[in-house]
């Protein structure tokens, strides 16, 4: 695999780009897109660059925060190297694109913000609701229970006073096995 301005040499070629809805149409096979994770690359000068991929990862860290003749010799033996040096240049260079680059980041973040905003006040409206419905669940369930142990107990204080099963049963609202089952436990 290689990669297009940077003379970079892998062991296999990467799949190329396709439409979503049907891969077998071929968007580009002059694309390649590649993840580089910068902060492991531990390139804190330009004596630490070994080669292009080195000196690709060492700019996109770098740019901006370095004096000029470091980059400069970057720059000597890469010509897409030195043309995207170039438009960096022209663009911090100008006010305007700035002010529009920055406005667009202060967009993004202010974004992100509202929407980590709008996720917390659900995630709190979702538990307190959750809290609420769990109560209301939860006194309903008990309310039942007390109903049925009440019904129970007048169920036995009928048994011991004689009480006909047809009559405890319509009165307490249990079913004859119930009670009979209540008798024998008892």
């Amino acid at each position: 695999m290689s990669l297009p301005g940077m003379g970079l040499e892998g062991p296999s070629a990467a799949p190329p780009i396709t439409e979503a809805d049907a891969p077998e149409y071929v968007l580009s096979d002059h694309l390649q897109i590649h993840f580089i994770e910068l902060p492991k690359n531990h390139l804190k000068s330009t004596g630490d660059v070994k080669d292009k991929l080195d000196t690709w990862c060492y700019y996109f860290e770098h740019e901006g925060t370095v004096e000029e003749e470091d980059m400069t010799l970057l720059l000597k033996d890469n010509p897409a190297l030195g043309k995207a040096h170039r438009v960096y240049r022209t663009f911090t260079a100008d006010d305007e694109l700035m002010d529009i680059a920055e406005a667009r980041e202060k967009w993004q973040r202010d974004v992100s913000s509202r929407l980590r905003s709008a996720e917390q006040r659900g995630k709190e409206e979702g538990i307190q609701e959750g809290m609420q419905q769990g109560m209301q669940q939860g006194m309903q369930q008990g309310m039942q229970q007390g109903i049925q142990q009440k019904a129970r107990e007048d169920a036995l204080k009928m048994l011991k006073r004689g009480f006909p099963l047809s009559d405890i049963a319509e009165i307490t609202g249990l079913s004859e096995q119930e009670i009979g089952d209540l008798e024998r436990s008892t």
